[in-house]
């Protein structure tokens, strides 16, 4: 048996508990399909992990985390409690953090190998080596473990696998608590993107596009809306795809199969805002036939400095036309943007600034995610630059876990040198989220606090915003000490 674990999130800032580990499911259902025993424990969103995981832990050959950076304190402590109650069982890191640095994992001295990439062959190939005894791992493609010497080892990048090759999620392998307080119902019918925006993971690890037939997509929403869709509770689809609309014909199909086959159900996925502006009226109507009323953008910036450095390859003009155009047909139009990159001056922040304003005053069904600080990833131009303006990275994974533990989101822009604003980078996503929106919006927020605390916060939130004045945000530092 292997388990798979989600660690906790660093602080429990909001809710967890109404979505899942796509990553997690998807790994245990290839696993599964090939004969290996799996069980997900998830810390995010099971009260009782602890309990699970001790009984079942003395059963298990292996146990796997997957591990973003926000992630790592919780990895760390856990690893250290796994070893010490089992000290013969492999522990397996993946995820994010430990594919883009495989050595400093290891280095850790508590996880015998690191996955690097996409988990599923690899994690196979392994599993069926440790079972079967063996202890030459140089072969296996796409991991890092210590070799006999002590150093580290990183073997051959293992090709990215066929989308034909990964079967539909197997819902019987996850919890039932979380399947229960389940609301966004995620589905996987592509990996990766074309396109390749320079901060990107994809542009990094050069994530192709490949996807499922139209076909085995309403097999799995066949199963899904039986599953989730039949009895009271409110409930919503979400195609986890960086990039439905790739293909617009393997698309209409799906959408034309929702109709025709009875599987219309309240769906979201993501589009790009140039295809949205070339897609027709026929296409929207078919859009919103088939149960679409969410379409997510990643508009990143209203610069067009900042869209060009980037090769995002889209206009502030196309941000605003695709928010129009799925006003016109009821759909939410959903846009994430980002500052703090690297040779980003004020003016750009502004115009960013600038957007999200005309955005949300086309109409108040818009939403917008962020402004989040950018998020230097090594291997990408963007990231050199980050060397440039004297960006270090962290040496070791300790060092990692100290720096993120009481961060809300990732890593504080007070810590990139190349930020030469870091108050207004820090709580312009504050900002937007508390004063940009409207005070009944504001006051929805997942983040929980006392709606006497909360009100006032909001209200000076709200004029900061009308008035732009950003500056000396004491106001966002009381309510991170306070959260945290």
């Amino acid at each position: 048996m292997i388990i798979l674990i989600n660690p906790a999130f660093n602080i429990a800032k909001s809710k967890y508990d109404t979505s899942l580990s796509v990553g997690l499911l998807s790994l245990a259902s290839y696993l599964s399909q090939r004969g290996i025993d799996v069980l997900i424990i998830d810390c995010a969103r099971q009260k009782d992990w602890q309990e699970v995981l001790d009984k079942n832990l003395s059963r298990a050959m292996a146990v796997g985390l997957s591990v973003m950076t926000t992630q790592i304190p919780s990895a760390i402590e856990l690893s250290k409690y796994i070893r010490d109650g089992q000290s013969n069982i492999k522990i397996i890191w993946g995820g994010v953090h430990s594919s883009f640095f495989p050595k400093q994992c290891i280095d850790l001295n508590i996880a015998d190998f690191a996955v690097i990439g996409e988990g599923e062959e690899t994690l196979y190939e392994l599993l069926t080596n440790i079972q079967n005894g063996k202890k030459d791992f140089r072969d296996i493609k796409g991991i890092a473990f210590k070799n006999d010497n002590g150093d580290a080892c990183l073997t051959e990048k293992r090709p990215l696998l066929s989308m034909q090759d990964i079967p539909l999620f197997d819902w019987n392998l996850m919890s039932k608590e979380v399947l229960d307080n389940l609301e966004i119902v995620p589905t996987h019918t592509s990996r990766g993107c074309p396109y390749r925006c320079s901060f990107c993971i994809n542009a990094i690890t050069q994530n192709r596009w490949r996807s499922h037939s139209a076909d085995d997509v309403l097999k799995d929403l066949k199963i899904i809306k039986d599953k989730f869709f039949s009895g009271a509770k409110k409930m919503t689809l979400r195609f986890w795809d960086e990039n439905f609309f790739v293909d617009l014909d393997r698309a209409e199909k799906i959408i034309k199969g929702m109709i025709g086959q009875n599987l219309i159900m309240p769906w979201e996925t993501t589009m790009r805002a140039d295809c949205c502006c070339r897609l027709d009226d026929n296409f929207f109507n078919l859009l919103k036939k088939s149960g679409c009323y969410l379409l997510s953008f990643g508009a990143e910036s209203g610069s067009p400095k900042i869209l060009k450095k980037i090769d995002k390859e889209i206009t502030a003009e196309q941000i605003l036309g695709a928010a129009k155009k799925c006003l016109q047909y009821n759909i939410i139009p959903q846009f994430s943007f980002m500052v703090g990159l690297p040779g980003e001056k004020y003016g750009d922040m502004k115009q960013t600034i600038d957007l999200i304003d005309k955005l949300l005053r086309l109409d108040k069904r818009v939403q917008i995610l962020g402004p989040q600080a950018f998020r230097p990833y090594p291997g990408s131009k963007l990231y050199e630059e980050c060397l440039v303006a004297g960006w270090k990275e962290p040496q070791s994974f300790e060092s990692w876990s100290e720096i993120v533990k009481d961060e809300l989101n990732y890593m504080s822009p007070y810590k990139f040198p190349w930020v030469a604003n870091p108050d207004l980078v820090d709580s312009l996503e504050a900002y937007v989220r508390f004063g940009a929106h409207s005070i009944n919006s504001a006051l929805s927020s997942t983040v929980k606090a006392n709606l006497f605390l909360k009100l006032p916060f909001i209200l000076l939130c709200q004029l900061r915003w009308k008035l732009r004045f950003f500056n000396w945000p004491w106001e966002i530092k009381l309510a991170k000490k306070f959260i945290k």
